[in-house]
């Protein structure tokens, strides 16, 4: 393991990263295909309530998402190595979880399924879900030997990804 930043190679392909990237790229084009060929249920009792909710928890992982990546400016990269010269961002939406984007990405999804009443699309939320705690407890092993103070930072952030869940 290194010891210090310094001593971290941040070659995309050496941590991993290429492959994650690639695998969260065929998950965004899974998630559009499904959207765009999958046809909705049929209309049920409170379906309206459901599209609504939907509307709501999509807006809700849209704005996540925009908030943290407005948090990161030009640093925000989409590979598990923390980028050199970068700090640990504690700050807004940070404050608690410790991947928002993440987050935002699955609320987006699942809030999309459910406005459309597509239940494949909810399928791929999920997928988002799991692929995502995957890649930040990957990326988190990287962000505790690049940054000293992340160890800290994950004790008092208790959330991953989505508050009470992950």
């Amino acid at each position: 393991m290194p010891e210090t930043p310094d001593q971290i190679d941040h070659e995309p392909s050496r941590d991993r990263g290429v492959i994650w990237v690639a695998i969260q790229g065929v998950l965004f084009v899974v998630f559009f295909g499904v959207f765009l060929l999958s046809d909705p249920i049929a209309d049920f009792s409170g379906l309206l309530a459901v599209r609504i909710i939907g509307v709501i928890v999509a807006l809700a992982g849209s704005g996540l998402s925009i908030w943290a990546v407005r948090l990161h400016g030009p640093e925000l990269s989409p590979y598990p190595s923390p980028v050199p010269g970068t700090q640990v961002i504690t700050e807004g939406v940070y404050r608690w979880v410790r991947h928002p984007m993440y987050g935002g990405i699955v609320l987006f999804s699942l809030g999309t399924g459910l406005a459309y009443s597509k239940p494949w699309v909810l399928v791929t939320a999920a997928l988002f879900l799991v692929f995502f705690a995957a890649k930040s407890k990957h990326e988190e092993q990287l962000l505790v030997d690049f940054f000293e103070d992340y160890a800290a930072y994950q004790a008092t952030v208790r959330w991953r990804i989505i508050p009470f869940l992950v």
